[in-house]
């Protein structure tokens, strides 16, 4: 982008126009909005109509990857593209801090639509996730519609309170979850949440997920301190993925109470010796595309059978609709002909 230059009588020099300066704000946020907060941050040497456009853009996407020797290498890439330990050590922790504390102070923002933070932070001390724990607080209270948080062990999610009450999506990565997140969204906390991904989360006491907004759903890697059942109940839900490693360590059991609205769910075990209760898949009696991977056992296979293939109800804790399931896929799975349950 060519910078302003203005000629003797105060117009533009000819040749020099600086067509997206001219902008409006809300369309060079929405620009900004693709940018990392450090390269957002910028943009304030391009002109003058940029020096303070970053303090109330909408978005912030805070990533330590801007912050080690590779990061032009890396570029914008997903967080997801890299592994956690790659170039670990060349992070430059104090130079991160420092400009995330500044960003947060001078940030005037009132409300934010997306609120990104990356901060692996291996071998993290104290004092170091005591800031990152206060960094969060302050970007949740920004009343941010999306919050997308991948962080490490130790780090908490803040209470959420008022600020939740636009909140729509929840992507967690990292973060220890205490029994306030539980009874938060139970409550009406988050009237609109919709989507909820937890990914190799500690859920601390109760491991409950309780809501009656939500819509999609994804649960993977995540563990327990107490090894505990892990209940779901959400009547709302279309999309349900479960992601469980160690199934019958970190889960005795998995309750997942009647979805009547469930269009498609996946549910992979990995690592598992345990049994799949069979009250599992009946829950799922209305789903219309249902994949299961990697179960020692599924279901008594005479169930199963009876499932797709009579028109007699089949021997079930409840009743199922034979007509829901429009796809059904099995990988790995070893079926049993005895049922128990």
């Amino acid at each position: 982008m060519m910078a302003r230059t203005m000629g003797p009588s105060g117009k533009r020099a000819a040749g020099n126009t600086d067509r997206l300066s001219d902008l409006p704000d809300g369309l060079i946020h929405k620009i900004m909005s693709f940018l990392k907060a450090r390269e957002a941050v910028q943009t304030c040497v391009l002109s003058r109509r940029w020096e303070d456009l970053w303090c109330s853009m909408p978005f912030l996407t805070i990533d330590e990857q801007e912050f080690r020797p590779s990061a032009i290498a890396l570029g914008s890439e997903e967080w997801d593209d890299y592994e956690e330990d790659e170039f670990e050590d060349d992070i430059d922790y104090p130079r991160f801090e420092d400009f995330v504390t500044n960003l947060l102070m001078f940030h005037s923002a009132p409300t934010l639509d997306r609120f990104r933070f990356h901060a692996v932070c291996h071998a993290v001390s104290h004092r170091e996730i005591k800031f990152i724990n206060s960094w969060l607080r302050r970007g949740i209270k920004r009343c941010p519609r999306v919050v997308e948080v991948h962080s490490t062990d130790g780090c908490k999610l803040p209470l959420l309170g008022s600020s939740s009450s636009r909140l729509n999506r929840l992507h967690l990565v990292g973060i220890t979850l205490d029994r306030n997140f539980t009874q938060q969204l139970r409550s009406s906390t988050c009237p609109v949440l919709e989507d909820l991904e937890l990914k190799r989360c500690k859920l601390e006491d109760n491991a409950e997920i309780a809501s009656c907004t939500l819509k999609n759903l994804t649960i993977e890697d995540c563990t327990t301190s107490t090894p505990s059942a892990l209940t779901i109940k959400a009547p709302s839900l279309t999309h349900l993925q479960l992601f469980l490693t160690a199934f019958g360590q970190n889960w005795h059991a998995v309750v997942v109470e009647e979805m009547p609205l469930l269009v498609k769910a996946t549910i992979r075990l990995k690592a598992s010796t345990a049994i799949l209760p069979c009250k599992l898949l009946f829950s799922l009696a209305c789903v219309r595309d249902l994949e299961l991977t990697g179960l020692r056992t599924l279901v008594c296979l005479s169930c199963l059978l009876n499932y797709f293939s009579t028109e007699g109800s089949p021997p079930t804790p409840c009743s199922i609709n034979k007509n829901s399931v429009l796809e059904l896929v099995v990988f790995c799975c070893h079926l049993i002909t005895l049922c128990n349950e």
